[in-house]
Protein backbone atom coordinates (compact mmCIF):
# COMPACT_ATOMS: atom_id res chain seq x y z
CA UNK A 1 0.00 0.00 0.00
CA UNK A 2 2.75 2.18 0.88
CA UNK A 3 4.23 1.54 -2.73
CA UNK A 4 1.15 2.48 -4.26
CA UNK A 5 0.33 5.76 -2.55
CA UNK A 6 4.25 6.68 -3.14
CA UNK A 7 3.87 5.82 -7.05
CA UNK A 8 0.51 7.60 -7.22
CA UNK A 9 2.45 10.63 -5.61
CA UNK A 10 5.45 11.11 -7.96
CA UNK A 11 2.50 10.88 -10.84
CA UNK A 12 0.91 13.63 -9.87
CA UNK A 13 3.49 15.17 -8.71
CA UNK A 14 5.00 14.68 -12.70
CA UNK A 15 1.40 15.74 -13.79
CA UNK A 16 2.19 18.63 -12.15
CA UNK A 17 5.17 19.55 -13.29
CA UNK A 18 4.21 19.22 -16.91
CA UNK A 19 0.99 21.42 -16.79
CA UNK A 20 3.42 24.08 -14.91
CA UNK A 21 6.58 23.75 -17.68
CA UNK A 22 3.41 23.73 -20.24
CA UNK A 23 1.90 27.08 -18.36
CA UNK A 24 3.30 30.24 -20.12
CA UNK A 25 5.74 32.05 -17.56
CA UNK A 26 5.20 36.55 -17.97
CA UNK A 27 8.19 37.31 -19.63
CA UNK A 28 9.29 41.07 -18.68
CA UNK A 29 9.93 42.75 -21.93
CA UNK A 30 12.81 45.39 -21.44
CA UNK A 31 11.41 48.99 -21.63
CA UNK A 32 12.47 51.56 -24.22
CA UNK A 33 13.70 54.43 -22.51
CA UNK A 34 12.19 56.16 -25.79
CA UNK A 35 8.29 56.88 -26.16
CA UNK A 36 6.55 55.80 -28.60
CA UNK A 37 5.16 58.48 -31.04
CA UNK A 38 2.38 58.23 -33.50
CA UNK A 39 2.32 59.56 -37.04
CA UNK A 40 -0.68 60.91 -38.41
CA UNK A 41 -0.40 60.51 -41.98
CA UNK A 42 -1.97 63.06 -44.15
CA UNK A 43 -3.99 60.10 -46.33
CA UNK A 44 -5.73 59.88 -43.23
CA UNK A 45 -3.99 56.65 -41.54
CA UNK A 46 -1.37 56.39 -38.34
CA UNK A 47 1.23 54.21 -37.28
CA UNK A 48 3.65 54.06 -34.61
CA UNK A 49 7.19 54.58 -34.24
CA UNK A 50 8.24 52.77 -31.10
CA UNK A 51 11.43 52.68 -28.62
CA UNK A 52 12.48 50.61 -30.62
CA UNK A 53 11.94 51.55 -34.01
CA UNK A 54 13.62 54.85 -32.62
CA UNK A 55 16.89 52.84 -31.58
CA UNK A 56 17.02 50.10 -34.10
CA UNK A 57 15.78 52.06 -37.18
CA UNK A 58 15.91 55.57 -37.28
CA UNK A 59 18.96 56.54 -35.03
CA UNK A 60 21.48 54.79 -37.42
CA UNK A 61 19.84 55.99 -40.35
CA UNK A 62 20.83 59.61 -38.76
CA UNK A 63 24.07 58.25 -38.35
CA UNK A 64 24.67 56.59 -41.54
CA UNK A 65 23.65 59.84 -43.22
CA UNK A 66 25.68 62.80 -41.34
CA UNK A 67 29.42 61.76 -41.83
CA UNK A 68 30.73 65.03 -40.47
CA UNK A 69 30.50 64.34 -36.52
CA UNK A 70 29.73 60.65 -34.79
CA UNK A 71 26.22 60.77 -33.30
CA UNK A 72 26.64 56.97 -32.12
CA UNK A 73 27.41 57.50 -28.60
CA UNK A 74 25.19 61.23 -28.39
CA UNK A 75 22.10 60.26 -30.07
CA UNK A 76 19.79 59.62 -27.23
CA UNK A 77 18.12 63.48 -27.17
CA UNK A 78 18.88 64.06 -30.77
CA UNK A 79 14.94 64.09 -30.79
CA UNK A 80 13.53 64.17 -27.29
CA UNK A 81 13.48 66.52 -24.39
CA UNK A 82 15.93 66.01 -21.52
CA UNK A 83 13.19 63.82 -19.76
CA UNK A 84 13.02 61.25 -22.80
CA UNK A 85 9.04 61.84 -22.53
CA UNK A 86 7.95 63.82 -25.23
CA UNK A 87 9.96 65.24 -28.84
CA UNK A 88 11.74 68.13 -28.68
CA UNK A 89 11.56 70.88 -31.59
CA UNK A 90 14.02 69.31 -33.84
CA UNK A 91 12.03 65.93 -33.63
CA UNK A 92 8.79 67.72 -33.96
CA UNK A 93 10.01 68.71 -37.48
CA UNK A 94 10.95 65.98 -37.81
CA UNK A 95 7.81 63.93 -37.24
CA UNK A 96 5.41 66.32 -39.03
CA UNK A 97 7.99 65.85 -42.02
CA UNK A 98 7.33 62.31 -42.46
CA UNK A 99 3.65 62.84 -41.56
CA UNK A 100 3.72 65.02 -44.89
CA UNK A 101 4.04 61.94 -47.11
CA UNK A 102 1.60 59.18 -47.29
CA UNK A 103 1.07 56.21 -45.25
CA UNK A 104 2.19 54.06 -48.32
CA UNK A 105 5.72 55.00 -48.39
CA UNK A 106 5.83 54.88 -44.19
CA UNK A 107 4.79 51.13 -45.21
CA UNK A 108 6.96 49.92 -48.66
CA UNK A 109 9.91 51.79 -47.79
CA UNK A 110 10.67 53.18 -43.78
CA UNK A 111 14.22 53.93 -44.52
CA UNK A 112 14.32 56.03 -47.56
CA UNK A 113 10.75 58.08 -45.55
CA UNK A 114 12.77 58.93 -43.09
CA UNK A 115 16.30 59.87 -44.91
CA UNK A 116 13.46 61.79 -46.55
CA UNK A 117 12.14 63.48 -43.98
CA UNK A 118 15.66 64.04 -42.45
CA UNK A 119 17.19 65.89 -45.46
CA UNK A 120 13.77 67.92 -46.08
CA UNK A 121 14.30 69.78 -42.61
CA UNK A 122 18.04 70.44 -42.95
CA UNK A 123 17.54 74.13 -43.76
CA UNK A 124 15.58 74.63 -40.89
CA UNK A 125 16.00 76.38 -37.48
CA UNK A 126 14.47 74.00 -35.39
CA UNK A 127 15.27 75.48 -32.08
CA UNK A 128 15.95 78.66 -33.21
CA UNK A 129 19.30 79.64 -31.73
CA UNK A 130 20.46 80.85 -35.35
CA UNK A 131 21.63 77.70 -37.25
CA UNK A 132 20.44 75.65 -39.11
CA UNK A 133 19.79 72.03 -38.54
CA UNK A 134 22.44 70.62 -40.65
CA UNK A 135 25.00 73.07 -39.51
CA UNK A 136 23.99 71.16 -35.63
CA UNK A 137 24.31 67.83 -36.67
CA UNK A 138 27.58 68.16 -38.74
CA UNK A 139 29.11 70.20 -35.32
CA UNK A 140 27.85 67.71 -32.91
CA UNK A 141 25.33 69.91 -31.64
CA UNK A 142 21.42 69.45 -30.55
CA UNK A 143 19.10 70.65 -33.42
CA UNK A 144 16.66 71.12 -30.69
CA UNK A 145 18.02 72.57 -27.83
CA UNK A 146 18.63 76.19 -28.42
CA UNK A 147 21.13 76.22 -25.63
CA UNK A 148 23.37 74.13 -27.29
CA UNK A 149 25.13 75.22 -30.91
CA UNK A 150 27.98 75.29 -32.83
CA UNK A 151 28.47 78.72 -31.41
CA UNK A 152 29.40 77.85 -28.11
CA UNK A 153 32.00 75.44 -29.49
CA UNK A 154 34.17 77.60 -31.48
CA UNK A 155 36.09 80.08 -28.96
CA UNK A 156 36.23 83.78 -30.05
CA UNK A 157 39.69 85.17 -29.73
CA UNK A 158 39.08 87.56 -27.12
CA UNK A 159 37.25 84.80 -25.20
CA UNK A 160 40.40 82.68 -25.45
CA UNK A 161 43.38 85.45 -25.23
CA UNK A 162 41.19 88.15 -23.75
CA UNK A 163 42.80 87.26 -20.01
CA UNK A 164 46.41 86.92 -21.08
CA UNK A 165 46.28 90.60 -23.24
CA UNK A 166 44.69 92.30 -20.11
CA UNK A 167 47.65 91.04 -17.94
CA UNK A 168 50.37 91.64 -19.97
CA UNK A 169 49.17 95.22 -20.39
CA UNK A 170 49.19 95.50 -16.66
CA UNK A 171 52.07 94.36 -16.06
CA UNK A 172 53.56 95.98 -19.09
CA UNK A 173 51.88 98.93 -17.50
CA UNK A 174 53.79 98.91 -13.95
CA UNK A 175 57.12 98.56 -15.48
CA UNK A 176 56.49 101.67 -17.85
CA UNK A 177 55.79 103.63 -14.31
CA UNK A 178 58.28 102.27 -12.76
CA UNK A 179 60.93 103.40 -14.90
CA UNK A 180 59.24 106.86 -15.96
CA UNK A 181 59.09 107.79 -11.90
CA UNK A 182 62.02 106.08 -10.86
CA UNK A 183 64.45 107.67 -13.33
CA UNK A 184 67.40 109.73 -11.87
CA UNK A 185 68.19 112.59 -13.85
CA UNK A 186 71.62 112.81 -14.59
CA UNK A 187 73.17 116.43 -14.38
Amino acid sequence: MKKIFIAVALVITLLLGSFASGAEIPVHKEKSIYPTVVLYFNDGKRANITGKVWAQTIFPIVVGMIHTYNWEKKIKYLFFDKSLKGLNPFGLDFVRAMESHPYSEFEDNFPKLVGDALKSIYNVDSDRDGYTNIEELNAGTYPGDPSDHPGLSQKKFWDEYGGYIILITIIASIFVLYFVFNREEKD
